[in-house]
């Protein structure tokens, strides 16, 4: 009987863990369609395992300016989305050297923000290169 018992319990714990993912996840999109009406969003991620992980969103404009940038941190799924304004109006391929005052994981994933912007760009640019030809 106490096999069942403890079946039960680890059934009702992946059900409350899987409804706080949902929740963080619907958090993760709202916050994003908010950056998305401001113009391109970058993204970056660190990973966590058995420490914080980190998500980085920046909106950028044409220029390839920060409009306002956010992020989430930690190893709680009850962790939720905060401003990170201290790149506002800096260009997104310029950031790397301004963020050594940050954790390693939230340092990181803006990192990976950076260079995710760095690899579209240069995408775009291969692709307008192919067809010009």
């Amino acid at each position: 009987m106490e096999f069942w018992t403890i079946l039960i319990y680890l059934g009702i714990a992946y059900f409350i863990q899987l409804g706080f993912t949902m929740i963080q996840l619907k958090n993760f999109n709202l916050n994003f369609k908010k950056l998305r009406k401001l113009g391109r969003v970058a993204i970056g991620k660190k990973k966590g395992a058995f420490f914080a992980g980190s998500i980085t969103m920046f909106a950028i404009d044409e220029n390839g300016m920060i409009i306002q940038g956010l992020y989430m941190k930690g190893i709680s799924i009850l962790a939720r989305f905060k401003d990170l304004n201290d790149f506002n109006g800096q260009y997104i391929l310029d950031i790397e050297e301004n963020c050594e005052c940050y954790t390693s994981s939230l340092r990181k994933s803006i990192i990976d923000a950076s260079r995710n912007y760095k690899d579209y760009i240069n995408s775009v640019n291969q692709e307008e290169n192919i067809h010009s030809d």
